[in-house]
Parts: C-alpha cells; sequence; structure tokens
C-alpha cells in the first residue's frame, strides 16, 4: 500500500527526501533521492531510493536510517540535512583550528 510519508526515530521520509549512503567495502557512497515509500502490513514500511548515479535501492526498511551522522561508518544512510550538519560542523572544526 503506497503512503505520502514514514515517521521512524523522529525522522520524517515522504517522497523527495535527499539521503546520504556511506558505503561499503563493495558499494560506493554517494546521495539519493527517495522515490517511493510502501507501508505493509505483514513486512512493515519500506522505501525505494534512487542513487545519482544510477542505482536503485529497493525494499529499504527505514530501521537502517540515523538521525544522526556520526561520519565514522557506524551511520550507514541518513538524511542528506544530517550529513551537511555534520559536515558544517567538521568544517567550522576545522578552520577554528586554522
Amino acid at each position: 500500500m503506497k503512503v505520502t510519508g514514514i515517521n521512524h526515530k523522529g525522522m520524517k521520509f515522504t517522497v523527495g527526501t535527499r539521503i546520504y549512503y556511506t558505503g561499503d567495502m563493495a558499494n560506493d557512497e554517494g546521495f539519493g533521492t527517495i522515490t517511493d515509500l510502501d507501508s505493509d502490513p505483514q513486512w512493515g514500511n519500506s522505501m525505494t531510493i534512487s542513487m545519482d548515479d544510477g542505482r536503485v535501492m529497493n525494499k529499504m526498511s527505514p530501521v537502517i536510517f540515523s538521525p544522526v551522522y556520526a561520519g565514522n561508518g557506524s551511520t550507514r544512510f541518513v538524511t542528506e540535512e544530517a550529513y551537511k550538519t555534520w559536515h558544517e560542523a567538521m568544517f567550522a572544526r576545522f578552520a577554528k583550528k586554522n
């Protein structure tokens, strides 16, 4: 069943939400966009993520997302906003030291 939004861990996911994926040994990191949301009574909520480089990730559960990006690989999926918040904080910290 198609849904218009999914809430998880204080995050709201809608079609068009931008995400950041940190990648792993076999998959490149990158940015993408949620292109479809679904809710199934047996399997729960899921989303389709279309990565900017053309990859498509189907049936991804919102439980894979962390509300805060840690920058160390422990947070595999975050919103683009969470990534930018971390990136700006690291840049400000670096600029302050120099």
